[in-house]
């Protein structure tokens, strides 16, 4: 049996906007808070300036203990909304999904999203997903989304989660 005190990173909705807010009061609450930011070009006033913005708008991760899962306080939380549930099943992110996105950080914290040449594939295609080099996971490609990211349905737990991933990770299935 494994350890009945190990952490594991879950998925927390917040309100729009409000990722800092609710990371800081999780914060002020003893809970590890993970909240990925990328740099991002913002116009106003006819000025561009260059901001941190979340990776994942309207979430952020939590290190939860199995003591410390008080979903009810978690979701009452000022600025959030809830943690993510499949029913009433509160499925933990794997370990390796929120390692990638912390070894990529560079020394402002920001997690870099630059230009890749886009894997041209068709909705429906068998993918593999890579992390540090290695196959982590199978999954069909459904599309892109954005520059720099695609979304495919991973199998995982036997069942196909749809997912949001860097175009970087995904390579056509050998």
């Amino acid at each position: 049996m494994g350890n009945p005190q190990r952490k594991e990173w879950f998925v927390i909705r917040v309100q729009p906007r409000k990722e800092h807010l609710a990371g800081l009061n999780y914060d002020n609450q003893g809970y590890v808070v993970y909240l990925p930011l990328m740099r991002a070009i913002r116009n106003h006033a006819r000025r561009r300036e260059e901001v941190l913005r979340p990776v994942f708008p309207g979430y952020l991760f939590l290190h939860l203990a199995p003591d410390e899962r008080n979903w009810t306080a978690i979701g009452s939380t000022r600025g959030a909304i809830g943690p993510v549930r499949f029913g009433d099943l509160y499925l933990p992110v794997p370990d390796w999904v929120i390692d990638s996105l912390k070894n990529r950080e560079d020394a402002t914290g920001a997690v870099p999203l630059g230009h890749h040449e886009r894997v041209y594939l068709a909705p429906g295609a068998a993918v593999d997903v890579q992390v540090s080099g290695g196959i982590a996971a199978s999954g069909v490609f459904c599309s892109f989304k954005g520059k720099d990211n695609v979304v495919v349905l991973l199998d995982l737990l036997q069942r196909q989660v749809k997912t949001t991933l860097h175009i970087s990770q995904v390579r056509p299935a050998t």
